[in-house]
C-alpha cells in the first residue's frame, strides 16, 4: 500500500503558492529563479512546478525571439536572390517525394516571380534511427550559410535539442498567404513545440497496404471490402494466409500473402528490419503512441499488446515473413505477392499502371486511425542571416513544393487526389482523401520510433519477453529516454 502525499496546511500552501508564482513570473521574464523557490512543495508538486517553470522559459524565449522586428526590405520580382537550402540529397534518396524537388525548386521561382534562386547544400543523410543526427550533418554544411532546411519530422527533436530552428509564429501570423485551416486535420500541429511553430509540413501520405488483384483472381480469392474499420487484424491475416502459397515441389517461388521480412539479427547500426512495421500497427492500434501525458502510457494497453502478440504469431505461428537472407525482390519483380506496404507519395505513379495494384488501408488494430507520414518539413534555421528574407524565401519554397508533391500538406479533395494521381481509380482516391481526415501522426524523434521497433522485434518477437512484460520494458525505456534528453 502506498504511502499518501504529505498533506499542506494553509501557511505552507501560500508560502509555498507565493514562491511558486515567484518563480514562474521569473521564468516568464526570461529569468532563472532560485533552486529555493519551490523548496517546501511536496515531491509531486515540486515537479508539477518545474514543468510550468520549464514552460515559462520556453514561451519567454519565443516571445523575445518572435517580438516585431523592423520592416525588412524583401527583393524584389527578378532579383534572383540567393537562398540556400540544406536538404537530404534527392540522388540519395531515390524515387520518392524527394526525387521531385528540383521540381519544387524550380516551382519556387517561378511561383516567386524570380525573386530568388534556391541553392541546395546537400546533407549526409542515413537511414538508420540509432546512430543519424540531422544536426551533426548541418555542421558540414555550415560553410554554405544556409538559410532553410528541409527535413523529416522524426528529426525535428534533434533540430530543437540543438536550437537549430528558429521559431515562425510571427511570421505566420503577418503572412496573407498562410490559413492553419487549410491544412489537414492534426497536421500544422506536428511542427510544434510548446506551443510554438517550428515547422511548417509540405508534403504527406497515409500507409498504405497495394493489394495485388491479379493475384488473388488466379488464387480465386475474392478480397475483402478496403473499409479502414472493417479491415482489422483478423480479417487481414485471413486475407494474407489465403494469398501466401509456399513453394512447388518442382521449384519455383510460390506467393507472399504479404511482402513481410523480420531479420532476428541487427545491422551494423543495431537496427532491425520490420516488415509489417510494428511502428505503424501501434499506432492504428492506439493513436498517438505518447498518449496525453507524454508518458508512453498507451504502449502498454490492451491494444498495443494485442499488436505484439499479432506479430509474434505472424513470425513463429503462421510462419508468414521471411526471416533468413533471401530478397523479397524477386516477389514484387513477377508480381507474386498479395499485399505490399508503402507510402503511397514514395510511389512514382508510373508503376501503378496495368498493375492491377489497389489501395487499401493498415489493418484496423484497435483505434481505427490512419498512420499518416509526414514527408516533408521547412523550417528556418537560426542562424539564417536575414530570418525575414529566408521565411519570405520558405513560403514561395513551400508553394513550389506543395504544388509538385502527390500529397500536399494543404487539404485537397477525393478529385484533387485522383488529378494529381490518375492511374489511381476513384475509389481509390476516396479512400486516400478518407484516411488522411482519419490521420493520426508520430511525435517522436527518430531515435524513439527505431527503439519502438528494435525493442519489439529483438526482445518481443526473437526474444523470450511475453509481449505484455515486453511493451511495459519498452514504455520504462521510452520514458528513461525522454527524462535524459
Amino acid at each position: 500500500m502506498s504511502t499518501p502525499p504529505p498533506r499542506l496546511n494553509r501557511r505552507q500552501a501560500l508560502a509555498a503558492g507565493a514562491a511558486g508564482l515567484g518563480a514562474l513570473a521569473l521564468a516568464a521574464c526570461g529569468e532563472t529563479p532560485a533552486e529555493s523557490a519551490a523548496g517546501s512543495l511536496p515531491a509531486g508538486l515540486q515537479a508539477e512546478l518545474q514543468r510550468n517553470l520549464e514552460r515559462a522559459r520556453t514561451e519567454a524565449r519565443t516571445a523575445a525571439e518572435a517580438a516585431p522586428r523592423p520592416a525588412a526590405s524583401l527583393p524584389t520580382p527578378g532579383a534572383k536572390h540567393p537562398v540556400t537550402v540544406a536538404m537530404y540529397p534527392s540522388n540519395r534518396i531515390g524515387g520518392s517525394l524527394f526525387g521531385q524537388f528540383v521540381n519544387g525548386l524550380a516551382a519556387a521561382r517561378e511561383r516567386g516571380e524570380d525573386r530568388y534562386t534556391y541553392e541546395e547544400a546537400s546533407l549526409d543523410y542515413g537511414r538508420n534511427a540509432s546512430t543519424f543526427s540531422l544536426s551533426t550533418s548541418l555542421d558540414a554544411v555550415l560553410n554554405a550559410k544556409p538559410d532553410i532546411v528541409i527535413y523529416f519530422r522524426a528529426d525535428q527533436a534533434d533540430l530543437l535539442a540543438n536550437d537549430r530552428l528558429a521559431p515562425l509564429d510571427d511570421f505566420l501570423v503577418s503572412d496573407p498567404g498562410f490559413n492553419a485551416a487549410d491544412f489537414w486535420p492534426g497536421l500544422l500541429e506536428t511542427g510544434k513545440h510548446e506551443g510554438a511553430q517550428y515547422g511548417l509540413p509540405v508534403a504527406v501520405s497515409p500507409h498504405v497496404l497495394l493489394f495485388n488483384r491479379q493475384l488473388a483472381t488466379e488464387l480465386e480469392f475474392e478480397p475483402p471490402a478496403p473499409d479502414p474499420q472493417t479491415f482489422d487484424a483478423e480479417v487481414f491475416l485471413d486475407s494474407v494466409r489465403r494469398l501466401h502459397q509456399e513453394p512447388p515441389p518442382s521449384g519455383g517461388l510460390g506467393s507472399l500473402g504479404y511482402i513481410s521480412r523480420f531479420t532476428p539479427e541487427p545491422d551494423g547500426d543495431g537496427d532491425y528490419d520490420a516488415s509489417p512495421s510494428p511502428y505503424e500497427l501501434l499506432q492504428s492500434a492506439v493513436g498517438d503512441l505518447r498518449g496525453p501525458n507524454g508518458d508512453f502510457e498507451p504502449l502498454t494497453s490492451q491494444p498495443a499488446v494485442a499488436v505484439a502478440e499479432f506479430l509474434r504469431a505472424w513470425v513463429h505461428d503462421h510462419r508468414l515473413a521471411i526471416t533468413d537472407g533471401r530478397s523479397t525482390r524477386s516477389f514484387q519483380r513477377t508480381g507474386q505477392f498479395g499485399f505490399a506496404g508503402s507510402i503511397l507519395a514514395f510511389i512514382p505513379p508510373s508503376r501503378l499502371i496495368g498493375s492491377n495494384l489497389e489501395v487499401y488501408p493498415v489493418p484496423n488494430m484497435g483505434a481505427g486511425r490512419s498512420p499518416v507520414f509526414v514527408h516533408a518539413m521547412l523550417g528556418v534555421l537560426a542562424g539564417a542571416q536575414n530570418p525575414e528574407t529566408a521565411y519570405d524565401a520558405l513560403r514561395h519554397l513551400a508553394a513550389g513544393l506543395r504544388a509538385s508533391s502527390v500529397l500536399p500538406a494543404t487539404r485537397i479533395s477525393a478529385e484533387g487526389v485522383a488529378a494529381r494521381t490518375p492511374d489511381l481509380a476513384p475509389e481509390d482516391a476516396n479512400l486516400v482523401e478518407q484516411l488522411m481526415n482519419n490521420a493520426t501522426y508520430s511525435t517522436l524523434s527518430r531515435r524513439q520510433a527505431g527503439l519502438i521497433t528494435n525493442h519489439i522485434v529483438a526482445n518481443i518477437i526473437f526474444g523470450d519477453q511475453p509481449p505484455n512484460e515486453g511493451m511495459q520494458a519498452l514504455a520504462e525505456q521510452l520514458r528513461s529516454e525522454n527524462a535524459d534528453a
